[in-house]
């Protein structure tokens, strides 16, 4: 539980550290970087938005999981996320250990980096529309690529190419378009989605 908490703030750090040398190297300062990346408060409404956005980001992989035996396998490999809860078990050292992974290693890592970095910089870039889906496409790319590891599935890569690109597209909406440029409701639904689905594929099912 402690190295995972170490790799997760380890993470953050290297994930952090990309806008952070850019910024550094264009404003020749560090003052204003929290609000670069939208490290800043959000609003109700926006995190209201987002702990339901959740739900279309999990669901469709959970669906799929419950109704498609070798997607169900691939969910459940010891190799993958879920595969080490399943092996580990019910327990409150599994349930820290998810809500680390869930939490801060995978969804807020990725926040930053992806929608308080590229999104914002694409989408200053070429405007919202065209900056906001070139950067859903790259984060969807990234997730199949790393899932192409272990397996050829064509229909299962399909999924989690559309499924993360969506919710990042739905994520830097929420983030740029109704809290003001701030991360938060990106980093709630992003962390929620994901304790929905470990806790289901590798506790419930």
């Amino acid at each position: 539980m402690v190295n995972e908490l170490i790799g997760a703030v380890l993470q953050i750090l290297v994930f952090t550290l990309i806008p952070f040398l850019v910024y550094l190297i264009g404003k020749k300062t560090t003052k204003g970087f929290f609000n670069y990346i939208g490290l800043k408060s959000s609003n109700r409404r926006a995190n209201l938005l987002a702990v339901a956005a959740c739900l279309l980001f999990a669901l469709p992989t959970l669906i799929l999981v419950f109704v498609n035996a070798e997607i169900r396998e691939i969910m459940f490999d010891p190799a993958s996320i879920t595969g080490k809860f399943r092996e580990m078990g019910f327990s409150a050292q599994a349930v820290v250990m998810l809500l680390i992974i869930a939490l801060l290693k995978t969804s807020f890592s990725e926040e930053i980096l992806f929608r308080g970095f590229l999104a914002k910089r694409l989408i200053a870039l070429m405007g919202f529309e065209r900056g906001n889906l070139l950067h859903a496409a790259i984060f969807g790319a990234i997730h199949t690529a790393l899932f192409a590891m272990n397996t050829t599935n064509i229909f299962f890569l399909l999924v989690i190419f559309v499924v993360p690109g969506l919710g990042a597209y739905v994520s830097a909406y929420l983030n740029e378009k109704m809290a003001g440029g701030s991360i938060i409701p990106g980093w709630i639904s992003h962390g929620l989605a994901n304790v929905l689905a470990y806790s289901i594929v590798g506790f419930v099912i």
